[in-house]
């Protein structure tokens, strides 16, 4: 089969691991497959606005890593530590598992090793990485925001 945008993006929702994202919970108000779909619906949409200003971002590079970038939070030993540890073990680790289970590129494997930067010191090298760290962010604020007013008297 050619390796397409599509396919590639099917071939992530539909497997075990982001099936199992469906059940860690992310945020609070959700959980990691549900955030990382939005993410990458933002992200999606930050290309779109890029591109049609003269910056020439791989869409198809930003979505695979947008909907992979939290993968390593699926890990017990990841999800069951403590906040700030998280913070700098999901995206390592969640890197190598993009990396081995689904063969992601250079500026994929980057973009999901550094989403968390400045936590995580080195910023992202590519500009996908700069976008998928951004919808992360959005995304993230978003959710943290709707958080915030369920949680008022």
């Amino acid at each position: 089969m050619k390796r397409t945008k599509e396919n590639e993006s099917v071939n992530i929702l539909s497997s075990a691991r982001f099936e199992k994202a469906e059940t860690v919970t992310h945020h609070i108000t959700g959980n990691v497959a549900e955030h990382s779909r939005n993410t990458a619906e933002y992200g999606r949409r930050m290309c779109e606005w890029l591109n049609r200003h003269g910056i020439d971002v791989s869409e198809e590079d930003v979505v695979q890593a947008c909907l992979l970038h939290d993968i390593g939070m699926t890990e017990d030993r990841v999800h069951d530590s403590a906040g700030w540890r998280k913070a700098f073990w999901h995206p390592r680790k969640g890197a190598r598992i993009a990396r081995d289970e689904y063969h992601v590129n250079k500026v994929q494997y980057n973009a999901i090793k550094r989403h968390m930067w400045p936590i995580c010191i080195i910023p992202p090298r590519y500009k996908e990485g700069w976008v998928v760290m951004a919808a992360d962010k959005y995304c993230s604020i978003r959710e943290l925001s709707r958080k915030r007013k369920m949680l008022r008297p």
